[in-house]
């Protein structure tokens, strides 16, 4: 469309015309549900970095029953706070903020989950492979995943690498570099920085992924489409790896057949349509195949189930 191409083209004449002295103006998106100290951390977080960029706090709040809210409006009274009834899911609470967000003047949105402990100079890193990029590429068709690790150093989440296995859909685990950006296909949404124009070419997270899978969804989108998806070098937080318990997962041992079908559906599962929506846009032919393979454990005799 000619008048998005001139509008794309305007704001990125602005930035570089302001390289110096500019203060790059990021919408942060968080979704938040009854962990008050853990998302109040990360709102000081951010505040912390506001004397070199402009931030805005988009929160959702999804139903927190612990005061989350009025703790964040007391600690950032410019945060904008969106309220959810508790069933927005990860996926779904970022598709609502995110939302709201496309309506301000700003140069690009972070995604950052709540849990995320950012390193002092997290942000401040961000804006400058922001700024780096804009300048050497001309263009901002480019997106920033940043890693984090656990508190005894390890790296919990980072990019990742898509794998055209036939039997299974593989994306395979990228650590970050010490020094450089590394080209990756898809990532961990903890910690994103989403320029404006891709979000003009390619759009937002897709709705459909009500927890996990949008993340992931979205890297390959824009890896398709040609936009440069980079892993920042280092970590940039402490994050410690949500680990769900084999046993308790919906392929356990010891579950009857009825309560495994509960949990494969419910969001923090692996719910058919959004495991059927990825595998039928990124797994090609092999999509019926991928699609199948990780509800094997539905229909294993139990001894042969994982434990």
């Amino acid at each position: 469309m000619p008048e998005q191409t001139d509008r794309r083209l305007a704001r990125l004449e602005v930035r570089r015309s302001n390289t110096e002295g500019a203060c790059l103006r990021i919408a942060v998106l968080i979704t938040s549900h009854s962990r008050r100290a853990t998302t109040l951390r990360a709102v000081s977080a951010v505040r912390a970095a506001g004397s070199t960029i402009d931030l805005q706090i988009v929160l959702l709040d999804d139903g927190s029953t612990d005061g989350t809210a009025l703790a964040v409006a007391a600690t950032d009274p410019d945060a904008i706070i969106l309220r959810g009834d508790g069933n927005a899911f990860w996926n779904g609470g970022l598709y609502r903020a995110w939302s709201h967000a496309l309506s301000l003047e700003v140069d690009a949105f972070l995604w950052l989950n709540d849990d995320v402990a950012l390193d002092a100079d997290a942000l401040q890193r961000l804006a400058a492979s922001y700024q780096e990029l804009t300048s050497a590429r001309g263009d901002e068709r480019f997106i920033l995943v940043g890693a984090t690790r656990n508190t005894t150093g390890a790296i919990t989440y980072s990019g990742k690498l898509y794998r055209p296995y036939p039997f299974s859909f593989q994306l395979d685990f990228v650590p970050p570099d010490a020094k450089n950006l590394c080209a990756v296909d898809a990532f961990n949404g903890n910690i994103v920085l989403v320029p404006r124009a891709v979000v003009d070419e390619i759009g937002i997270n897709d709705p459909l992924f009500r927890h996990g899978l949008g993340d992931y969804e979205y890297g390959l989108r824009a890896s398709r489409r040609g936009i440069a998806v980079l892993l920042m070098p280092q970590t940039l937080g402490v994050c410690e790896a949500n680990v769900r318990s084999r046993g308790k997962a919906f392929g356990g041992r010891d579950l009857s057949l009825r309560e495994q079908w509960r949990l494969v559906n419910t969001p923090k599962g692996l719910p058919f349509r959004d495991w059927w929506h990825i595998t039928r846009l990124y797994s090609g032919k092999w999509f019926l195949l991928h699609f199948l393979i990780p509800y094997r454990w539905l229909v294993l005799p139990r001894r042969f189930r994982r434990s």
